[in-house]
């Protein structure tokens, strides 16, 4: 075998490294050359978007159903009645009102997926379906914070209007005149200057006003007499108003039969009578006011009549303990079930204003006799509700300490958080008569 010469070698060798010198050239050139093109970079396709859910929202209309309302969305009846069956343990769909909101939410198919029903800030009604396909109705609970709430003002014209003008609503005059319903006659007795200060408890949740509470503090200030009331409910007792003294501001007679009306005549021996004519003796206070305006016992007794009398028109007449006997005429139609022997209590609407009988227009004639003799219903003095026993002052002084000391300070604030609770905490304390 012929052996390479040494010449032949080296030649080899040569190519080797030339070779090996241009792999090297080409590989930096590819790596480390600025002007070489990066790698793009591997595009991967976006996952398909999940399918979106279909909202169908609306209102109950009046005169609409909330099946009929979902009918007018397009949703099918079948859907309609499930959503109603489902939330009649819930919710008294018959007092569904005008406004109240709703929304369903769908796949883009049609297929059902949930549901939410608003009738008020607190009350909101949801179904959902669970994965294993299951329907559960519910209502949500909410966040609901209770405040002291102090609201002070004075009368330029009348309580309603000093009331409107802080940003209160009707409600508020109509729980404040009724604790000095006793005391006050707020029909004829506010004057311009006369002064007012309440503390009530307000219920938010977030931002929004849910409801007022209880009035735990009020005071009414004239130019001749000063009133107070603070609530206290006594242990074992029924929550009432007494003065810081401990008397209650309940009396045996009330000052009025209804709630917010003007006196259009009033008690006289001689007065030109409006239809028949002449002078004649009028033994009573008329009250104009809106027919239908409810009308209240004013105190507790038993119905010894009620229908048609005369001149009088539809009639009650109630008799009261210590003499007493009280006349309410003009009525456009008694309260249910208010008829000869029946028992009614202080503040019970026994019949509704009206025009029946010699009247030129809806009003309450409104007549007292105490052992037969007619009174004047605006100057009778009643006798005062038991104040309470000494042996209850302490308890009393302790539970209305802190709102007294609260209202007393010149620096409190207009609000006072007091609690948190949710809506359905607030529905237990209303069964229980609390607020």
């Amino acid at each position: 075998m012929e052996r390479a010469s040494p010449r032949r070698k080296k030649r080899h060798g040569l190519f080797l490294f030339a070779g090996l010198l241009v792999i090297i050239f080409i590989l930096a050139k590819f790596f480390l050359s600025p002007h070489s093109e990066k790698p793009q970079p591997v595009k991967i396709q976006d996952a398909l978007p999940l399918s979106p859910e279909r909202a169908v929202s609306g209102k109950i209309a009046k005169g609409h159903t909330l099946s009929s309302a979902l009918r007018s969305q397009n949703i099918s009846p079948d859907l309609s009645e499930a959503i109603s069956r489902h939330l009649q343990p819930l919710v008294n769909l018959r007092r569904m009102k005008p406004g109240d909101a709703f929304e369903v939410r769908l796949t883009p198919e049609g297929k059902f997926l949930g549901f939410s029903l608003q009738t008020s800030p607190m009350d909101i009604y949801q179904i959902t379906v669970t994965p294993s396909g299951e329907w559960m109705a519910k209502k949500k609970e909410i966040l609901v914070e209770k405040y002291w709430s102090r609201v002070s003002g004075e009368i330029a014209s009348s309580l309603f209007e000093a009331m409107d003008a802080l940003g209160e609503q009707d409600l508020l005059v109509f729980e404040f005149a009724d604790i000095f319903s006793w005391e006050i006659d707020f029909h004829s007795e506010p004057q311009p200057g006369d002064r007012f200060q309440i503390v009530v408890e307000k219920y938010y949740t977030g931002e929004t006003f849910i409801k007022y509470g209880r009035i735990l503090y009020a005071e009414y200030q004239s130019a001749s007499r000063f009133h107070q009331a603070i609530y206290f409910r006594p242990s074992g007792e029924r929550g009432d108003y007494y003065t810081p003294q401990g008397h209650s501001l309940r009396k045996a007679l009330l000052r009025s039969p209804l709630k917010f009306t003007r006196i259009s005549s009033r008690y006289s021996r001689s007065r030109p009578h409006p239809i028949l004519g002449g002078f004649r003796p009028h033994y009573g206070v008329d009250y104009a006011a809106p027919a239908g305006t409810p009308v209240w016992a004013i105190a507790d007794g038993t119905v010894c009549f009620s229908g048609w009398n005369g001149e009088y028109g539809k009639q009650v007449t109630i008799q009261h303990p210590k003499g007493y006997r009280s006349m309410y005429g003009h009525l456009s139609q008694f309260a249910p079930g208010i008829k000869k022997g029946r028992a009614v209590r202080q503040k019970q609407v026994i019949g509704y204003v009206g025009s029946t009988g010699l009247s030129t227009g809806p009003h309450l004639d409104f007549r007292l006799l105490k052992n037969n003799v007619f009174r004047n219903p605006l100057r009778e003095i009643s006798p005062r509700a038991a104040s309470l026993k000494q042996a209850q002052m302490d308890e009393f002084k302790e539970a209305t300490e802190q709102i007294i000391r609260w209202i007393q300070d010149p620096a409190h604030p207009q609000y006072l958080k007091v609690a948190s609770l949710t809506n359905k905490d607030l529905e237990v304390s209303n069964k229980k008569g609390e607020y």
